[in-house]
């Protein structure tokens, strides 16, 4: 009934392929997302359109007891939500575009870019521009294993690191809007996969 992608980063997805029976689709969840596996993750849901609207509150909140929650998707992203990833590093002067999420398995370089309509997840070293949610989700979040980047833009605002932000702490990070600005925020439980890069 669903299918969970992303089990070697802090943030998966799930893909609702049918609906079925709301109790059993319930169940399901909780069945998979149950482990300490999940717990600081963020949850993307594909094909939430299947579901009512007080089913898709009931399911993000069972999910937000199992994780670090569910970012919700922008409605202009209906349609254009499919997942690019990317496995490689981004170079200087190299420009990746495209009108869903967008992953990359690998470091995004200074004076390199990555444009998406949905979100951007670099399971790497974000060091050039990253702009988010491009065709008005202001929903949309930026996450990156180490985040020192040039830009970050999300929707329209626009957040360029002053020289004191430049360093990553040296934990994972998600960038989002909050009361109209973009802000920087840990992601919890995340730790263990920055062991993973070093």
């Amino acid at each position: 009934m669903i299918e969970i992608k992303g089990r070697t980063a802090p943030v998966i997805y799930i893909k609702i392929k049918e609906k079925g029976r709301f109790e059993d689709l319930l169940t399901e969840v909780r069945k998979k997302l149950s482990t300490n596996l999940f717990k600081g993750s963020l949850v993307f849901i594909e094909n939430p359109e299947v579901l009512t609207p007080q089913e898709r509150k009931i399911l993000q909140e069972e999910i937000n007891k199992l994780t670090k929650g569910v970012v919700e998707r922008g409605k202009p992203q209906k349609r254009e939500s499919r997942l690019l990833i990317i496995r490689k590093n981004l170079r200087a002067g190299q420009r990746v575009e495209h009108r869903g999420d967008v992953l990359i398995l690998g470091d995004v370089n200074r004076d390199a870019e990555v444009i998406a309509g949905g979100n951007i997840i670099v399971f790497g070293k974000l060091r050039g521009i990253a702009k988010a949610g491009l065709i008005g989700d202001e929903d949309a979040v930026i996450v990156a294993m180490v985040m020192e980047p040039q830009l970050l833009q999300i929707g329209k605002k626009k957040a360029i690191p002053s020289e004191s932000d430049e360093r990553s702490p040296g934990y994972p990070e998600v960038a989002k809007i909050e009361n109209g600005q973009i802000i920087l925020e840990a992601i919890e439980g995340a730790e263990r996969w920055q062991k993973l890069l070093s």
